[in-house]
């Protein structure tokens, strides 16, 4: 169709493109989200925004157990990946900040005290941390994966001065729900009722032990000893993989840099499989005793395959 707007003929030209996924541009733009989540590092992106500190009291500095705030990450490619945060514990505000802290190298070494601290307000309160959605809430958004269709990698390191002082340092995947601010004291106690219907979790629970943690429709809980264990100090990787049928496995190396190393299956391991058509979303748990020792998160990547078409 065509018109005539003074000198000027106007040439309107529709058309309808087929894409990879099976969408179409036909006015509307289908696109498909990227396969990485997050990938973030403390040497080459820039300290997360955090929006914290302000309270339901109206406080500065002060959060009330359960209450919620946010981290947006920067990634290497400018990307950003929004978290929400569920606090656990009340935060005051003799707290440390959520932020990447110590001297900051050209490259990482297992022995460098730096990262993104997340000891929050440890310093001064026992059982006290954070619940991590990486790249979603609590029920779901971006980084919701549905098995069945999605494989799914979980991978960080963290680095602790004293891996003693930590109750959890765990990744994993979990059914949405809404926040269960007692999850992490289940996993460092390594009993009782989780909370949550439906998990995977891997990392230091209980100080210094290397374990895995699961629930399959609000029962089979399962606390897994792999008779590892961190170093003292420095750093620990750990990876959980979730295949398009819900299978999981576990790797992890400690003592190398962040990303690298040789990673390995633990000793003793935990055999798990979500149900088919379960939506899940990545977290993690940082579950402190009231010792004054950061624990650093020196690099995080989840990938999810293949990602989900959306209208923008």
């Amino acid at each position: 169709m065509a018109k005539r707007v003074g000198k000027y003929k106007v040439t309107k030209r529709e058309e309808s493109v087929t894409l990879l996924d099976g969408g179409t541009i036909d006015g509307v733009l289908t696109r498909r989200t990227p396969e990485t989540i997050i990938d973030w590092n403390y040497i080459e992106c820039p300290t997360p925004t955090v929006s914290l500190h302000s309270g339901a009291g109206g406080a500065q500095g002060v959060l009330a157990d359960g209450e919620l705030f946010s981290m947006i990450f920067g990634g290497k490619n400018g990307q950003t990946t929004a978290c929400q945060v569920s606090h656990v514990g009340a935060y005051t505000a003799a707290g440390s900040g959520y932020f990447v802290e110590g001297t900051i190298p050209a490259v990482d070494a297992n022995g460098t005290v730096a990262g993104l601290n997340l000891q929050g307000d440890a310093a001064t309160a026992d059982n006290t941390g954070i619940e991590m959605i990486i790249g979603g809430t609590q029920f779901g958004g971006y980084a919701a994966c549905t098995i069945g269709t999605h494989a799914m990698v979980f991978d960080a390191t963290f680095n602790s001065v004293d891996f003693t002082d930590q109750d959890a340092v765990t990744i994993g995947f979990r059914k949405i729900e809404e926040f269960e601010v007692g999850h992490g004291a289940v996993l460092a106690a390594a009993t009782g009722d989780p909370l949550y219907t439906d998990f995977v979790a891997f990392g230091v629970q209980s100080p210094d032990d290397v374990q895995i943690a699961t629930a399959l429709n609000d029962g089979a809980r399962t606390y897994t000893d792999t008779t590892e264990a961190t170093a003292a100090s420095g750093n620990h990787r750990f990876k959980v993989n979730v295949s398009k049928t819900g299978v999981v496995t576990y790797e992890h190396v400690g003592a190398s840099v962040f990303g690298a190393g040789t990673l390995a299956a633990p000793a003793t391991t935990a055999a798990y499989t979500f149900d088919d058509g379960d939506v899940v979303v990545p977290y993690l748990v940082i579950q402190n005793t009231n010792q004054d020792s950061a624990i650093h998160l020196k690099s995080i990547k989840v990938t999810r395959t293949p990602g989900i078409s959306y209208v923008d």
